[in-house]
This record gives structure tokens, sequence and C-alpha cells, in this order.
């Protein structure tokens, strides 16, 4: 068998051209002896990492400033809705469960005592501040014992993380016992009506009623509060709005009149 005939991988001639002109060093190798002694390598040599220090902000949600109050023996945490205690689900089980009883206990304290449910709510939000029901529940809290820059933060980052349109009438309420009537009702007409519960569409009314008082459109608060819910009795909102419908009333000079439940 005979060999197949071998060709270059080219037809160009090869260059006869050194591949450099630059001659190579004749410089003699050192002959000094290596020292035994080991070099210093300082990309080896690493510094442990140091604890950054901590900036404010770090310090205002890490440290505690409060004792936590005391939860009744008989408040499981079971007491919460399942929507509540799924969200919880994140957390580690212990905290789950402390963050958990802390808000039963704020909601069992909520309206007979709300000092102490403010501080049920502190201590849930401090545990687990980065969950959304925990920061509105906590901010409703704070709404009820009168806290209102602290119901504010709490408020605003809840719907700052769930986007829930129920969280606004709150929100604006907080802005006008601050003395912020205007932006209180800007928060109000921004909200969808048909998103929100009976409850919180009776508590946007009155809110609103009350900053129209206060920037002397006397007659749009009753406007604002003349609602369907007036008639509704034995709502549990009930008392609450008809109060407020009597004093809208009174304050435009209109206290004489027969308020619509009555005919």
């Amino acid at each position: 068998m005979e060999k197949p005939e071998w060709k270059p991988r080219s037809d160009k001639p090869r260059s006869d051209k050194p591949r450099s002109d630059k001659p190579r060093s004749d410089k003699p190798r050192s002959d000094k002896p290596r020292s035994d002694k080991p070099r210093s390598d300082k990309s080896e040599v690493r510094k442990p990492f140091g604890k950054r220090p901590l900036l404010r902000r770090d310090l205002e949600r890490r440290v505690r400033k409060f004792a936590e109050p005391d939860i009744p023996a008989e408040i499981t945490g079971e007491e919460l809705e399942k929507r509540v205690r799924f969200q919880l689900t994140s957390l580690a089980v212990e905290n789950a469960e402390a963050v958990a009883k802390h808000l039963a206990a704020l909601d069992f304290f909520l309206e007979t005592d709300p000092e102490r449910a403010y501080w049920h709510g502190q201590s849930a939000s401090h545990r687990a501040g980065r969950l959304a029901i925990v920061r509105e529940k906590a901010g409703i809290a704070a709404v009820k014992h009168g806290k209102f820059d602290v119901a504010l933060r709490e408020l605003k980052a809840a719907h700052r993380i769930s986007g829930n349109p129920a969280i606004l009438p709150y929100i604006a309420e907080c802005e006008r016992a601050m003395g912020n009537p205007r932006k209180a009702l800007e928060i109000a007409g921004s909200v969808t009506i048909n998103k929100l519960t009976d409850v919180e569409q009776v508590e946007l009314r009155i809110t609103s009623a009350a900053c129209r008082i206060e920037l002397g459109q006397l007659d749009a608060a009753v406007v604002t509060l003349t609602c369907k819910e007036l008639n509704l009795s034995d709502a549990p909102w009930g008392d609450r709005l008809r109060n407020a419908y009597i004093a809208a009333l009174t304050a435009a000079g209109r206290g004489g009149e027969t308020p619509p439940w009555d005919n």
C-alpha cells in the first residue's frame, strides 16, 4: 500500500527571518545561594474580617429599648386567623411562636387596654419587622393608643411591603392627627372604595369628615358622612358614625336638623 504524498500546510515558503531580532541576554544566572528564610507572602497573611461599625439605623432596628410585656398564659397564638399564621411560617419556629402570641395578645387587648396592645405590637414588630401583617397590626395598635408618629411609620412600612389598600385609611387618620388634614384628604382620595370593607369605608369617611371640619369645609363634612350606613343601628361602627354625623351638623350650624335615621 502506497503512502499518501505529504504536502505542506501552505505553499507559501517559510520565512528565514528569526522570530525576534532582540538578542538573548547573556547575563549569567546568579550563583548566590537562596536564603533558607521563608519569604514573606503578604497574599497569604489575611486579617480576620472585622465587624463593621453599626450605623444609627442598625442600632434602632436591632436594639429593643423596652421590655416585652407578659403574655397571658391562656393565649397560645392559635387564636390568630389562618392567613396571619401562614405569613409567620417564614420565621424561625421559636420566633414565629412568640410573634403569634404577641399578635394574639394585641387583638385581645386592643379595645380594652390599648396601651398594652401597643407594646405587644411593638414586640412583634421588633421580632418580625419584615412581615407586612405584623407591621400593620402594630400600626393599628399604635393608632388606638394615640402614638400616631409610631403608627405612621409602621403603617407606611406595611403598605410599602404589601400594597394593601386597607392600610390607607389608617395612614390618613395618622396624617390628620399629626396636623396634616390636606395630606390626609389626598390619601383618602386615592383609595379605591370598592376595595375596602364596610368598616374601613366608614373609618375613611369619619377621617375625611374630620379633615373637612378642620379646613372649614363644614357642609362638605356633612355630605361626606351622609351614607346608607347611618341607618344600620346594629352595626359595630354605628355609634361612631352617627356621633360623627351629629358633630358635623353642629359644626355647620345645622344642629336642629333631624338626622336621617330618625326619619
